[in-house]
């Protein structure tokens, strides 16, 4: 087995190279060599598969303990939403590149990690996606994979509703995904019930969301607020997954729920009943429960031929907090 998934990786290098992607000292981090072993390995059977959704670490010491329960959930692959260092560009971003390393590189050479560009990324400097592609050996932030009955298309920051080219790109790619479960991963949500201001955060249907509507995206990862969200809005559910280690925000914004979503945060000024209590976790029927410290956490999806289902896991104690199907 150990010989043919090298050839499998060394075939892999090869066709990547045929179509002029250069990886300098086979970069450990470009997930699109590991992807190859994984599809060689299932075979035919890639209507099954297992991912892990995760992002905002910011070089958090909270970021070992996410990467070693997403270990124990041995995942086929993961994505990220993003902002896994502090600032990317300049100076400062090589050492937080340094520290990415350092912190998660043995998980990242273990497994295929996806990721996408935030704010963070692009503070420090203007090589600030420079960086990032050089570290993931991804050359474009905006880009697409397919893995069996599935599709997932990265959209980096800002906005993609401000640039009409974009929106063409991402139409086109949901176009050509038909008949597949279709996901997105970025780090700026639509929805949130977060401490994100409306004018980062809309909180209503844009250009964007329509089109996940028209081409029946299944759901829509996210970061950026730092809490747990996940709430359905026409046909797609939107999904923040941004506990990977930096701090919890509040939940300035639980007006803008609706019925049946699911969320955890801080609690907001006016909701501190308890000051033991600063965070709480609400779920889908209504039922409130209180946390005296954060709770860090990743998100694990699991499909099985149709069926698409979802777990919000705790890091530190393996305790699932949200589990459902996205039907």
């Amino acid at each position: 087995m150990t010989s043919i998934k090298y050839f499998y990786i060394t075939l892999s290098l090869l066709v990547l190279s045929a179509y002029g992607y250069s990886q300098k000292g086979d970069n450990p981090y470009d997930p699109r060599p590991k992807m190859e072993v994984l599809k060689a390995e299932h075979g035919k059977d890639e209507t099954k598969m297992h991912f892990l959704v995760f992002g905002d670490s910011k070089g958090s010491p909270y970021f070992s303990a996410v990467l070693k329960r997403a270990d124990s959930l041995k995942p086929d692959f993961c994505i990220t939403t993003a902002d896994l260092v502090n600032a990317g560009g300049g100076e400062r971003g090589q050492q937080n590149y340094k520290l990415l390393d350092s912190m998660g590189g043995w998980f990242m050479r273990k497994y295929p990690m996806w990721a996408t560009v935030g704010n963070h990324e692009q503070y420090g400097g203007k090589d600030g996606v420079a960086n990032f592609s050089n570290f993931f050996g991804l050359e474009k932030p905006m880009y697409s994979f397919e893995y069996g009955n599935a599709k997932f298309i990265a959209l980096p920051w800002p906005k993609i509703k401000e640039d009409s080219t974009r929106l063409s790109w991402l139409e086109a790619e949901l176009i050509a995904a038909k008949g597949k479960h279709i996901f997105i991963y970025k780090h700026r949500p639509h929805y949130t019930p977060g401490s994100k201001i409306y004018a980062d955060v809309e909180g209503a249907e844009t250009a964007t969301t329509k089109l996940y509507n028209t081409y029946n995206v299944t759901a829509v990862f996210s970061g950026h607020d730092h809490i747990y969200y996940r709430t359905k809005r026409n046909n797609t559910y939107h999904i923040i997954s941004a506990g990977a280690g930096a701090e919890i925000y509040t939940l300035k914004r639980e007006k803008d729920v609706i019925e049946g979503d699911v969320y955890y945060g801080k609690r907001n000024f006016d909701d501190l009943a308890n000051s033991d209590y600063l965070y709480k976790f609400c779920g889908a029927d209504g039922t409130t429960t209180d946390l005296c410290k954060p709770m860090y956490y990743v998100v694990s999806i699991k499909i099985d031929s149709d069926v698409v289902s979802i777990e919000m896991i705790d890091a530190a104690t393996g305790k699932v907090w949200d589990k459902g199907l996205l039907d």
